[in-house]
């Protein structure tokens, strides 16, 4: 299932989310990450790079960036094409994430500076069982992506009250060279105060309310 994000759009996809309270699950602003998503594993890999030139993805917890500190940076110099993941299981322990008790309806990802269109994919997975995954399209710009649970395209064994990981892959096929962001914010989406609960949830860390 893919969706497409114009420029400067904040889309939120699916009834409700309009409402809906967010926490923060990554916020970009320490190492190793202190919000509820857990420690974070950030890795990139070369496609091509056809003249020899440089490229990074690379975490700046001091960078001030809309105001809000702290952003994954994603850069890539022409005639370079790169794929970049973000993964937060727990350091392979599993986040035992129960995301219907939870009241967990969706997620959100902040871009800035995207300088040309690509794609990524998100990944929900329980350990041993299945995954539900969404594809997206993401313009030039600065965007705010949005997904419901809803939106998944779920696979068989997926467990949505036992999500053991969640991961982020970015500039999926067809890859985009010389591709340029920043990612400043990963969230949840929660309609209701009680989804407090995640302070108490296996695997995770502290929970603090968006900024």
């Amino acid at each position: 299932m893919q969706k497409t994000i114009t420029i400067a759009a904040a889309l939120f996809i699916g009834a409700g989310l309009a409402n809906a309270q967010t926490i923060i699950l990554d916020d970009f602003d320490a190492n190793p990450n202190d919000d509820a998503g857990g420690p974070r594993q950030a890795n990139f890999g070369v496609i091509n790079n056809e003249f020899g030139l440089t490229n990074s993805f690379l975490l700046d917890t001091g960078i001030m960036i809309n105001g809000d500190v702290g952003a994954i940076l994603f850069s890539s110099d022409v005639g370079v094409t790169q794929v970049a993941q973000i993964n937060w299981d727990n350091n392979d322990a599993g986040l035992n994430l129960d995301t219907t008790a939870l009241g967990i309806v969706g997620f959100e990802l902040d871009f800035v500076g995207v300088d040309q269109e690509f794609s990524f994919s998100f990944e929900a997975e329980t350990f041993g069982g299945g995954s539900a995954t969404i594809d997206f399209v993401v313009g030039a710009g600065d965007s705010t992506v949005a997904w419901t649970l809803g939106d998944l395209d779920i696979g068989a064994g997926f467990d949505a009250t036992d999500v053991d990981g969640l991961t982020l892959v970015f500039n999926i096929s067809p890859e985009t060279e010389a591709l340029d962001f920043a990612l400043t914010e990963f969230r949840a989406q929660i309609p209701t105060p009680g989804s407090l609960a995640l302070l108490g949830a296996g695997g995770l860390l502290a929970v603090r309310r968006r900024r």
